[in-house]
């Protein structure tokens, strides 16, 4: 019973007459494919964060160029719509006290 090995195992140690440490093969070539499997999520998750971070940086860009067209056509919309307006009240004068006033000054 000292020197018995296993199907595909080798002994590795022995820690006492009574525990043996035995390696088998099988084992261990499950123990590589699981940490390749770790090793391979861990580079996958790390890749799409990093393009996510790409995106929402591009995202980001697209948006403040967009604010920034929003901004400038709202001030040209509230340019245009205040030359309305004082043409409105240039030429539509709705109060009927000075409609008067405005027929002396067209004389």
């Amino acid at each position: 019973m000292s020197d018995e090995k296993t199907y595909r195992s080798y002994g590795v140690t022995k820690l006492d007459d009574n525990y043996r440490i035995s390696l088998n093969i099988k084992w261990l070539g499950q123990l590589c494919i699981a940490i390749s499997a770790l090793v391979y999520g861990y580079l996958q998750i790390t890749n799409r964060i990093g393009d996510l971070e790409r995106r929402m940086e591009l995202a980001n860009t697209n948006i403040a160029e967009l604010v920034e067209k929003h901004i400038e056509e709202e001030e040209v919309k509230i340019t245009r719509m205040q030359e309305q307006l004082k043409w409105y009240e240039e030429e539509l004068n709705l109060n009927p006290l000075s409609w008067g006033k405005r027929k002396k000054k067209r004389k």
